[in-house]
């Protein structure tokens, strides 16, 4: 029940409807493992899928050049491709370029070589996906340092992806591409794309995931759990991403008697004592993505806001209500709107840290906020 079938079933429909997506999903929830799932979906049903993780670029040119070089290793159609391209560098070169399709890079525009490139998929005889991960990280980068150049690749994409419907877009990102777009200028260039959220797992996949016996070899030991107690475990997880599951799993002691019973059989003292030890000095680093999310996932004016919202809302199980975060974070930037604030809430939401329930916020889940209170509140 946990290989996301059902999304990758969407996603796959989507794309041969001819239908761009963007996937929003908080960092460890398995959002690169499923878009490689997708990818070789795409594969087995004769498609071209070009697979680019932008994290970490800055620039058009880094993204036109890892784009050639994702192209190229594409070995099932590199020789019809590289007739295409080649025709198309020889219009625009008039010769002397080489032959392969990086020779050409440096002679023409960044995004003029992109768009030769795309376009040579475009008249390939498959269908085409190229599947971008990251790019909110990708357009945060960029946005933060040149604005108006972030403005026009952003727009630029979006005629590519106009200009040549054979090829179809996957965009993810571990964060808001929305919150990201409208802070920027951007939100027009992505109208065309639907969203597919990729959420945590629910409580039977969950269990699906920890049962299965490759996850189960992977512990540091093997477990077998009756419902109730992976419920109690969910319970105070809150947030069931694949990457927290495996964190708790792995220190999951069974101290009851087996006997001739193997693997050994877990109860709630051993999930209890699996939390204890996460939480201690020595395992903490495991959580210690959290201040991750925030320093990787929001621009820099919001990161100290953010953190505050989180101190306030560990102080209570409860939370707080949006009035009472929204004034104390204006005392700490008397500059900032309450557009800002709604946004860097929404980004906590969507990264799994914190949830709304009616009109109020609170950590999503019990151990991230005694993680908060032990090692990160101020």
């Amino acid at each position: 029940m946990h290989d996301r079938s059902n999304e990758r079933r969407l996603l796959k429909r989507k794309l041969m409807q001819g239908i761009s997506v963007n996937i929003p999903a908080p960092r460890r929830i398995g959002k690169t493992w499923t878009i490689k799932r997708l990818a070789e979906d795409l594969r087995d049903d004769g498609w071209q899928a070009v697979e680019i993780d932008v994290e970490g670029m800055r620039t058009p040119d880094e993204f036109a050049s890892d784009l050639c070089k994702r192209i190229e290793a594409q070995v099932k159609f590199r020789d019809r491709f590289m007739a295409h391209i080649g025709q198309r560098f020889e219009n625009l070169l008039g010769g002397g370029w080489g032959n392969k399709p990086l020779d050409a890079f440096g002679k023409v525009e960044p995004m003029v070589f992109a768009e030769t490139l795309i376009a040579s998929l475009d008249e390939s005889d498959e269908e085409t996906a190229i599947i971008i991960d990251e790019v909110a990280y990708f357009f945060l980068a960029m946005a933060e340092s040149d604005q108006i150049a972030a403005h026009a690749f952003a727009y630029k994409l979006r005629a590519l992806q106009q200009r040549y419907p054979s090829v179809r877009w996957v965009l993810t990102g571990s964060i808001g591409l929305e919150v990201i777009a409208r802070r920027y200028g951007l939100s027009g260039a992505f109208v065309d794309f639907e969203t597919v959220v990729l959420q945590p797992f629910t409580p039977p996949e969950a269990r699906s995931y920890l049962r299965d016996q490759a996850i189960q070899a992977q512990l540091n030991q093997e477990f077998e759990a009756d419902d109730d107690v992976l419920d109690y475990m969910f319970e105070e997880l809150g947030w069931l991403a694949p990457y927290y599951l495996k964190l708790v799993a792995n220190e999951i002691c069974p101290s009851a008697d087996s006997g001739h019973e193997r693997p050994a059989r877990a109860t709630k003292a051993d999930v209890d004592n699996a939390f204890a030890k996460l939480l201690s000095p020595k395992r903490k680093n495991g959580f210690e993505v959290l201040r991750e999310h925030i320093r990787k996932n929001l621009p820099k004016p919001d990161r100290t806001i953010a953190a505050s919202i989180l101190d306030a809302l560990s102080k209570t199980p409860d939370g707080e209500q949006e009035s009472t975060l929204l004034a104390k974070a204006k005392e700490i930037e008397k500059a900032t709107d309450r557009r800002q604030i709604k946004d860097i809430l929404v980004v906590l939401c969507n990264d799994g840290l914190i949830v709304k329930n009616a009109d109020r916020y609170a950590f999503q889940s019990g151990l991230f906020r005694r993680y908060w209170i032990e090692y990160e509140a101020s």
